[in-house]
């Protein structure tokens, strides 16, 4: 197409014209190939012919970028001296010698991101070749091949989640600031659209965080049909196993020595690395620093970019978040109280002879029919503001505290670094995104109250 003297407005407004049609929703794949085909022959027609690669990637940069991404790129070095180019593949490979371990692509993203070159300019193989001259490709020798087994997902979100855990940076302990502690990840993510429906770091690897990490991934995404887990001690558990009956949800464990059966979380989990490398640049003080920059690393720089695996029938990659949004059509939804009651933790207690008994250091009053009798309770450990009371199998009473919980004092501060902390340039990068993302998702849900129509 012969753009160079044209206005870059009527470009990008030209090739929106010409992919319109295959923005339509719900196309079957003959209609769309039918259309890629009638659009590639009338370009032929006029004169402007362009490849079925080129249709893609206008496509793909729409998907991401929207009506921004159609405006033509343009060279780096177009009436500058070349020695700017240089100058950025010398940025590229002080990032690289940053952190072995960041790819080509997201050293482009952080250089776009911080504003040192437009997005689109600086291309994935002018910078690797400058880094094979420089023998800086070499740092990714540990890298493993394909495995060599048929990559298999659902049909729909939420039919399966995968969930795994994983040994995280270590932060100064909130209690003694002088020693620090592990962190760990525990992440579920939708087999089908490979979007992680809620991930958190945690000091412990205990019963509650699970709790914790799953009812936050219920209430944002709702709930999955059957959960899929390895045989660690928190996932077998039987109040898991109990939680997820009384959901509806199916509890699958994987069988023994399959490491491919939890591939997705499995490979979710390398790629978490990225972040942790990340994140020990940042050497961040404490335990919510570590989940807020996660958050926006996990949104911008996983579930709202583009996945190798996730491929649309015209050939674009899509987002975690694209292919979940795409077919959440029969998810369903819980509300906090119908989870609170799935949670229930069960426990056995003698009530004294003032007719109380104590729960996690508070005083119940259970009533004089239970004098010197042992009870089933059942209770929400996140907040135990009531307790109930079970027979046989059936709930006789609910109970309320009677005395005033014993005072739990609070964690010290963290004291501050002498030294201020290093920060992580991607991080800073997927800060921004993030930021630029949620304003526009409040625009669109502004113009749909106005009574427009969006398919943001």
């Amino acid at each position: 197409m012969k753009n160079d003297l044209s206005d870059p407005r009527d470009v990008a407004l030209r090739r929106f014209e010409m992919i319109a049609p295959l923005l339509e929703p719900d196309l079957e794949p003959a209609e769309k190939a039918l259309r890629r085909e009638a659009i590639l022959a009338s370009q032929e027609a006029k004169g402007e012919p362009i490849s079925a690669r080129t249709l893609r990637r206008y496509l793909q940069n729409y998907r991401e970028q929207g009506f921004d991404g159609l405006y033509p790129r343009t060279r780096s070095d177009q009436g500058k001296p070349r020695v700017l180019q240089e100058e950025l593949l010398q940025a590229a490979a002080v990032l690289k010698k940053e952190l072995p371990q960041r790819s080509v692509r997201q050293i482009i993203e952080i250089l776009e991101g911080e504003g040192k070159v437009n997005v689109g300019v600086l291309r994935p193989s002018t910078v690797s070749r400058h880094f094979k001259k420089m023998g800086l490709m070499d740092l990714k020798k540990h890298v493993k091949g394909k495995a060599g087994y048929r990559r298999f997902q659902k049909e729909r979100p939420n039919q399966m989640w995968q969930s795994d855990l994983k040994d995280g940076v270590y932060l100064p302990d909130p209690k003694n600031p002088d020693k620090f502690r592990k962190t760990h990840l525990l992440v579920f993510i939708d087999d089908h659209s490979r979007l992680v429906t809620h991930g958190e770091f945690y000091f412990s690897e205990k019963f509650p965080i699970l709790e914790d990490c799953f009812r936050k991934a219920v209430l944002k995404r709702g709930l999955p049909e059957k959960v899929y887990v390895d045989n660690g001690k928190i996932f077998v558990s039987r109040w898991f196993r109990l939680a997820c009956a009384r959901l509806n949800v199916k509890h699958q464990v994987t069988a023994p020595y399959s490491p491919t059966s939890k591939g997705k979380v499995e490979r979710f989990m390398r790629t978490v690395e990225q972040f942790i490398e990340e994140a020990r640049l940042v050497r961040f003080q404490t335990l919510p620093e570590l989940n807020t920059a996660f958050s926006i690393w996990l949104e911008e720089g996983y579930n709202h970019h583009s996945h190798s695996a996730l491929t649309a029938e015209d050939g674009t990659l899509q987002t975690p978040a694209q292919v979940f949004k795409a077919n959440a059509t029969k998810l369903r939804f819980v509300s906090m109280e119908e989870l609170r009651d799935a949670f229930m933790w069960e426990d056995d207690r003698v009530v004294r002879k003032d007719s109380c008994l104590s729960l996690h250091n508070i005083e119940f009053d259970a009533g004089p029919e239970f004098v010197g009798k042992k009870v089933e309770v059942r209770y929400d450990r996140t907040n135990p503001e009531f307790v109930e009371v079970w027979d046989n199998g059936k709930k006789v009473k609910t109970i309320y505290p009677k005395g005033a919980r014993l005072q739990i004092v609070d964690s010290p501060p963290v004291l501050e670094s002498a030294d201020p902390p290093k920060t992580s340039r991607l991080l800073d990068v997927l800060e921004k995104q993030d930021k630029k993302r949620k304003k526009q998702e409040l625009g669109a849900i502004s113009f749909r109250k106005l009574g427009g129509t969006s398919d943001v």
